[in-house]
């Protein structure tokens, strides 16, 4: 059974664009489980007051306590826009809680691993943390990212690697999705600040 490894930008997009934006992730890679290093997510964003610096917490963290700055300081629909995402948010505890997202750290003798691919391929903490990750069961794991560098340095890794177009591509032809919820989530993905291109949009949307 291959071992799914999300960077952030896949748990944030699926997290953030839709209530069950998870669920429609385990569904289009046949799974029930997928796992992230704790520089992805640790579930850690109450663990500083609101206006301090947060640059050690973990990426995931980072991007909720963004979330709620602008949730709580911008007027009207575009407070409004964060406030959606925090609410959609709330679906990563219950999945953490089920045991369908799991929290891997790494060991710290990977650590210096972790550090050496971020400076070999000018790649994030999280996304060097997940490599590391993937690195352990190499010929099962998949990194889920949609960064391009990271996804080169995968694929010099000899690690099998999926992107977001590549899920929703799954997703749609194996699932066959309602057009209007094609069309919520990919909304949804886009007020995450994720651009899914038109032509794949029109290509999914020509594939129902």
């Amino acid at each position: 059974m291959p071992k799914f490894v999300l960077d952030t930008v896949v748990l944030r997009v699926f997290a953030f664009a839709y209530p069950q934006g998870i669920d429609i992730l385990l569904s289009a890679l046949k799974t029930s489980l997928a796992c992230f290093p704790t520089e992805v997510y640790n579930q850690d964003e109450n663990s500083l007051p609101p206006n301090v610096s947060d640059e050690e917490l973990s990426e995931l963290a980072r991007g909720l306590r963004y979330a709620q700055r602008k949730a709580q300081t911008l007027p009207g629909l575009q407070g409004q826009r964060f406030q959606v995402r925090l609410q959609n948010a709330t679906q990563i505890p219950r999945h953490i809680q089920a045991g369908s997202l799991f929290i891997e750290p790494l060991q710290i003798e990977e650590l210096p691993r972790r550090e050496r691919l971020g400076e070999l391929y000018g790649i994030g903490r999280g996304e060097a943390a997940c490599l590391v990750l993937s690195e352990r069961t190499l010929l099962t794991s998949v990194f889920l990212s949609s960064d391009e560098i990271a996804c080169q340095a995968a694929q010099a890794l000899g690690i099998s690697f999926l992107t977001i177009p590549d899920i929703l591509t799954d997703w749609v032809s194996e699932m066959y999705p309602p057009r209007e919820l094609l069309q919520d989530l990919v909304d949804g993905m886009r007020n995450a600040s994720f651009a899914v291109p038109e032509t794949l949009y029109q290509r999914l949307q020509d594939m129902l």
